[in-house]
């Protein structure tokens, strides 16, 4: 009589009388299951690669999956980001997501990591077909600058404000320069509402130009109608008036300075202008090949 051959994990075998099967192997993982234990679920789980944004990345915006989900099943999913990849295994991953489309715009970390978890109460299987990343880069920015302002001083410390339209996903970030220059290198980023050092600009130059990027879908412009800047710098006398006779661009700039009663003489300047720029740029999206990026600029 041949006897069916049991072959667990490829270690312990056994012989059992089974008509018509020759062996049969289990393969499993974690704890043994016995026949008194009732099998309420099973899961799957799958952890992607790191998924890099790229180095002009300004914050991811929806992590989208397709596929089914029968009745007594569920998806979840789950995501860390970080500035690294070797800093993702120390990170926890975040709380589940249950959606299809989910918004992760409050990560801004070049390198994300996802995980899937599959449950199913054995009537029926979930499939995830595909994972969509969608994100915002600086890479896909309208760019914009103005002239360059002879300050008359070298500028230490800048205070940015501005009024404009723009829909809630979208992104407008200021940045200035000491150099009649458009390579985003040259330009220190700055917070608007904010007094800033400025650390990032020449301490020889008395120059000062703006960049304005601005990101966010294609279908809603973006308007800025006004931009108004104040530095701080070493005391000196200087007025400067500058206007443009274009009706769809104008701007004007009056630096002043004076000195304080105090036996250091010290100086405040400020410098203002109005600008109206209106654009619209595409988001990024990455599925499982990555999507191609690009970037315009312009000078008004």
């Amino acid at each position: 009589m041949t006897m069916t051959q049991f072959n667990i994990n490829k270690v312990s075998t056994f012989y059992k009388n089974i008509s018509g099967v020759k062996s049969i192997d289990f393969d499993y993982l974690g704890n043994k299951v016995y026949a008194a234990q009732k099998i309420e679920n099973i899961y799957g789980v799958f952890i992607s690669l790191p998924v890099n944004g790229g180095s002009g990345l300004v914050s991811w915006e929806d992590l989208i999956w397709t596929g089914t989900k029968p009745t007594g099943t569920d998806v979840w999913l789950y995501v860390k980001s970080s500035t690294t990849i070797d800093g993702l295994d120390g990170l926890a991953w975040s709380t589940p997501y249950l959606n299809t489309t989910n918004d992760i715009s409050s990560l801004k970390s070049q390198y994300l990591q996802f995980m899937i978890v599959l449950s199913s109460n054995l009537s029926s299987l979930p499939l995830v077909d595909s994972i969509e990343l969608t994100y915002n880069s600086s890479e896909n920015a309208a760019r914009f600058y103005t002239k360059a302002f002879n300050l008359g001083f070298v500028p230490k410390h800048i205070l940015l404000t501005y009024n404009g339209e723009m829909s809630s996903d979208a992104i407008v970030k200021f940045a200035v320069s000491g150099f009649d220059s458009v390579d985003s290198d040259d330009y220190q980023y700055i917070d608007p509402n904010k007094i800033e050092e400025l650390t990032g600009l020449s301490v020889l130059s008395d120059k000062i130009k703006l960049m304005i990027e601005m990101i966010g879908d294609s279908g809603v412009p973006i308007t800025i109608h006004e931009v108004a800047l104040m530095f701080s710098g070493e005391s000196q006398l200087y007025i400067n008036d500058i206007s443009s006779s274009s009706s769809s661009f104008s701007s004007y700039s009056s630096l002043s300075s004076h000195s304080s009663s105090s036996s250091s003489s010290s100086s405040s300047s400020s410098s203002s202008y109005i600008e109206n720029w209106s654009s619209s740029s595409s988001s990024s999206s990455m599925s499982s090949s990555s999507s191609s990026s690009s970037s315009s600029s312009s000078s008004p």
